[in-house]
């Protein structure tokens, strides 16, 4: 689907931190059909049918992250955003910086440990494409604490959650303000996993899982029925960044 500008506190870009970002442009690239656009800074915008849908950068020594990739919700102010994640107990890792002439961006974590980011764009909207084959399409959040996990982006961003029946070990789905369409799920899980794992949609998640693999990948959880989703499967890149893929139903 493509987007022209996304809702308040919906998800809205994912960059790649890495050790090897050529390496992640031929995995990458090979698996989802991606073209990648280098910048002078030496940032990558990966594309997808002509349309930008998520990003790479090397990883800088003393950054407070590990490799991985680091999910982004669309703001539309965040001065108030930052706020609300201070109020609701959160932190501030990087505090809104502007991005030359596409935006802005701030980087926070949760009570719970988990990092995720804020945009609020100018002439970078975010992803140009959602929830189709070989662009961003779910988003799994593990937390050892679910009701505050909901409380929290309840209070930041204005998210709804409902819990699916059956559950099938999804404690929550969660929707953006305003939004009709469910964009992720909370799940239990230790301290120490406490994050947001970025899904990318595939027509075959089979056939994808042999491919990724094939290409240097790791699948850490075979394809698996969700209930109310799809099928998803996990994986690690060469890198041994962690992503996943969705089928969905």
């Amino acid at each position: 689907m493509k987007i022209s500008r996304h809702p308040a506190g919906a998800p809205c870009w994912a960059d790649l931190d890495t050790t090897d970002v050529p390496g992640a442009r031929t995995f990458y690239g090979s698996l989802f059909d991606w073209e990648a656009l280098e910048l002078p800074s030496g940032y990558v915008n990966f594309t997808l049918n002509g349309e930008k849908i998520v990003g790479a950068v090397a990883l800088r020594e003393g950054q407070e992250h590990s490799a991985g990739w680091s999910v982004y919700f669309m703001s539309e102010d965040l001065d108030a955003t930052t706020k609300a994640v201070e109020q609701a107990g959160g932190r501030v890792v990087s505090p809104p910086t502007k991005v030359g002439p596409a935006g802005t961006a701030a980087v926070y974590r949760a009570p719970d440990g988990a990092l995720f980011g804020a945009w609020e764009p100018d002439k970078h909207i975010g992803s140009g494409l959602v929830r189709e084959s070989g662009a961003p399409s779910w988003y799994g959040l593990r937390t050892p604490d679910v009701e505050g996990a909901r409380a929290f982006y309840a209070q930041v961003f204005g998210w709804t959650s409902t819990v699916p029946a059956p559950a099938g070990g999804a404690a929550a789905h969660l929707t953006f303000a305003g939004g009709v369409v469910e964009f992720g799920a909370v799940t239990s899980g230790p301290e120490s996993a406490a994050g947001w794992t970025l899904h990318f949609g595939v027509e075959d998640i089979d056939g994808a899982a042999v491919t990724a693999a094939s290409l240097g990948g790791r699948v850490v959880t075979v394809p698996t029925e969700l209930p109310g989703v799809g099928r998803v499967a996990v994986l690690t890149d060469p890198a041994g960044v962690t992503f996943a893929l969705v089928q969905h139903a």
